[in-house]
């Protein structure tokens, strides 16, 4: 949203060839929507559409007049949306919410013919007003679209792969995950396991992401979920609490079988911050080779990613304790790193057996 003080309300995609569901032979928007755009409702653009043909998703700020109703995108933030779809051309629609002014919409329409994975392009999104609040000199409302703004927002498009979904279920194997925590009085929250192939959503380099600093932080695994899809990972924690998800040392925890055609997978967890901030686990575990009936395992390793730690104006003011060199990176007052905690402990196992 670029927006200075408005909002945008949900925002739907579909396939360009749906426009007629969205706009009229006039040149005018159909009644659903209108619906959207008066109302901040997709509902009935989703149903217009079908519930296959367009997805849509919001921002998690509240409502000036409602804070329960966090469906806004405020100016200067965004929203990832993953989808499948086989379209060429792309429309997103969105409502400005009607904070200042009434019966707003941005859209624009994305050429992805000839996208490769990997390749992402951007374009801006347009400000356009529907004329429902304005009278004509009949004293009937205009019901004109006019074109407002330009540039009010930006919508960037990556391609990640060729129908990821079907691929795997052609391909796929079944396993069973079991973590075990060996620490002597910390607890692990809970347990994300990704493809190899996916975790660019869970490290840039030589720094967390942003979804899996909040994974690390608050032991949340939503926005890790959110970025790389509900179903290319599995999510799965302990019983201990408080809250009820935290794996305690020397229960091992099992998951339930789960398919993937992965040659390799990413364990992720956060360690509560009983003892310790900003400490997560990781185990990357090659499965390529296993047959039905085989388990390997693998063990975790502890690292830190200096969230907590201050930086000076001179760099970074290191620890006496630090076992190793690592790279540091400004982030306002916090050192944004990753250093590898003490490497002779034994965190944890982690076993996958095909089923």
């Amino acid at each position: 949203n670029n927006l200075d003080e408005e909002f945008f309300a949900p925002i739907v995609v579909t396939h360009a060839i749906n426009d007629s569901m969205l706009f009229t032979a006039d040149n005018y928007v159909t009644a659903a929507a209108q619906d959207q755009i008066l109302t901040g409702s997709p509902m009935m653009v989703i149903e217009a559409i079908g519930e296959g043909n367009a997805v849509y998703d919001h921002g998690d700020d509240p409502k000036p007049n409602d804070p329960t109703a966090r469906v806004l995108l405020a100016p200067g933030k965004y929203v990832d949306i993953m989808f499948e779809q086989d379209a060429t051309a792309l429309r997103i629609l969105s409502m400005v919410a009607p904070t200042m002014v009434p019966d707003n919409y941005v859209s624009a329409v994305a050429d992805v013919d000839g996208l490769m994975p990997g390749e992402t392009i951007t374009v801006p999104l347009s400000r356009f007003d529907i004329g429902y609040d304005e009278m004509t000199m009949d004293n009937m409302r205009l019901m004109e679209i006019s074109l407002v703004g330009e540039n009010a927002g930006t919508v960037r498009i990556e391609r990640l792969g060729e129908m990821a979904a079907e691929v795997d279920m052609m391909d796929a194997a079944t396993y069973t995950i079991e973590v075990t925590n060996e620490l002597a009085d910390e607890l692990l929250a809970p347990i994300v396991v990704a493809r190899v192939s996916d975790e660019h959503y869970l490290f840039t380099g030589d720094d967390v992401t942003e979804a899996a600093e909040h994974q690390i932080l608050f032991g949340d695994p939503e926005m890790v979920r959110d970025a790389i899809g509900m179903d290319n990972l599995l999510i799965f924690h302990g019983t201990a609490g408080p809250p009820g998800v935290l794996l305690p040392a020397g229960e091992p925890l099992p998951s339930e079988p789960f398919a993937t055609s992965a040659t390799a997978l990413r364990v992720f967890a956060m360690v509560a911050p009983t003892m310790v901030p900003d400490n997560y686990v990781t185990a990357v575990v090659n499965v390529a080779s296993l047959m039905s009936g085989e388990s390997v395992t693998a063990p975790l390793t502890r690292f830190d990613i200096g969230h907590d730690e201050a930086v000076s104006d001179h760099g970074a003011e290191m620890p006496d304790h630090m076992p190793m060199p690592r790279m540091v990176h400004r982030h306002g007052d916090m050192m944004v790193d990753i250093m590898q905690v003490d490497a002779t402990m034994t965190i944890g196992t982690v076993t996958i057996t095909r089923q």
